[in-house]
């Protein structure tokens, strides 16, 4: 490929150059051995006709090709002896013009397991997203090359076929997960989606104390107005929100980072099976944990005493963990089935931003509607006096109409409601 023949991209270990024909003679006594041959599928070819390979490689606007130099050695010799393997992308589907096979090889056998073959795919996958526009990329990999295998999934190749025919197993991999750096996105994306969730939920808790405190003093509301019409940072529980920011980013973040990671690498592909086994591995094996570690880490950050951090967990988990089935089982089936790995924890992060906020508007709802019921029946003269509680002991004395459901839910109206009161996972 002519694009990149005066190109040349420069590591920390490695530096890649063109294929030009000063390296075809070191790389022919590379293509004798027996190994290289069969991890790379390859035949025996004359010193002429691998002149003539570099040639038809330089001129085919299909394949970029370049040789991979030790970076401490060519500073100090030159390019030429600094050889020590090559890495190359195709882009022969005619179907998909911005999908390109990759692959690599380090010839030079004191240069393997130093990093370099890794750096080396990096540097290639980066050029062809930035130069090439490259969205996805597949590798072919001999089935018994676990060390490549191994090296092509941590870089978020995930496996979609195996030929035992041409013993070798296909990977593939969308090429926004190398852009990125994934740990680090997810992270981000889970904690501001969930802290997120919180400052909306606050922000709908201020504006359901407004309309109750319009419903006291019998003014007009607007009962579709979800949000009040002025934020104020000081009617904010600041202190939630920096707890809620500590468990998204430092602990869910990376938890679920990790845990898809694995699921996929021990279940692949989305075989109805495959998606059911992930799918009951990730309700019945990560929630609970993940379920206590939220109750007690926000217990911790509450400032708790050690005897009770599990005192919320334990009068909450069941609950929690019962109302999480009925919404998570199906979203999560949508995930293994339909949703790339490299965007699993994104997925969960909305998914988690509209569950929580879902369950705030259906419970704040039904306080306010009870509320409203409550004044309709005891009248407006009932709703003159100003202490609060004074107020509710107005309504108990009304009789049993709704008698459970008020003393359930306005309390907790009029008493600057705790969000928690109603979180699930």
């Amino acid at each position: 490929m002519k694009i990149n023949e005066n190109t040349r991209i420069v590591g920390s270990k490695v530096v890649l150059v063109p294929y030009k024909k000063k390296y075809v003679e070191r790389y022919h006594q590379w293509m004798k051995s027996e190994e290289l041959q069969y991890l790379t599928g390859s035949e025996p070819l004359t010193i002429e006709e691998e002149y003539q390979m570099q040639e038809s490689w330089h001129n085919d606007d299909n394949k970029c090709t370049f040789i991979i130099l030790d970076r401490n050695r060519f500073d100090k010799t030159n390019p030429v002896d600094s050889m020590i393997g090559d890495t190359n992308l195709y882009l022969n589907d005619i179907e998909e013009p911005f999908t390109a096979e990759c692959e690599i090889m380090i010839a030079e056998k004191c240069a393997r397991g130093q990093k370099m073959g890794w750096e080396a795919l990096i540097l290639i996958l980066r050029y062809g997203i930035e130069a090439l526009k490259i969205n996805k990329y597949r590798a072919k990999i001999k089935i018994d090359n676990e060390k490549s295998i191994k090296m092509f999934n941590k870089l978020r190749f995930n496996e979609i076929s195996r030929s035992v025919v041409f013993e070798e197993v296909t990977l593939e991999c969308d090429a926004t997960a190398i852009k990125f750096r994934p740990l680090f996105f997810n992270s981000v994306a889970y904690g501001s989606f969930y802290t997120g969730a919180e400052f909306l939920q606050q922000t709908y808790n201020i504006n359901q104390k407004e309309k109750a405190a319009a419903v006291l003093n019998n003014t007009p509301v607007n009962s579709n107005k979800l949000f009040p019409d002025k934020f104020k940072l000081e009617d904010y529980n600041v202190p939630v929100l920096r707890r809620y920011l500590t468990y998204g980013y430092f602990l869910a973040g990376p938890i679920l980072h990790g845990w898809y990671s694995w699921l996929d690498k021990m279940f692949k592909g989305t075989a109805p099976k495959i998606v059911v086994t992930k799918l009951l591995c990730d309700q019945f094996i990560l929630t609970p944990p993940l379920v206590v570690l939220f109750f007690t880490s926000m217990s911790v950050m509450e400032g708790k005493k050690t005897e009770n951090l599990l005192d919320e967990c334990k009068a909450k988990f069941v609950k929690t963990f019962a109302t999480s089935c009925i919404f998570w089982l199906p979203v999560q089936f949508v995930n293994f089935l339909l949703i790339p790995p490299s965007f699993r924890v994104l997925y969960v992060s909305v998914a988690s931003f509209c569950w929580v906020n879902i369950l705030c508007h259906l419970k704040l709802n039904f306080l306010f509607n009870v509320t409203a019921t409550a004044y309709n029946r005891i009248g407006i003269d009932d709703f003159n006096q100003c202490d609060v509680l004074s107020w509710v002991m107005t309504i108990f004395k009304v009789g049993n109409y709704h008698k459970n459901a008020i003393k359930t839910g306005l309390c907790k109206v009029f008493t600057n409601i705790s969000r928690r009161d109603f979180t699930t996972i």
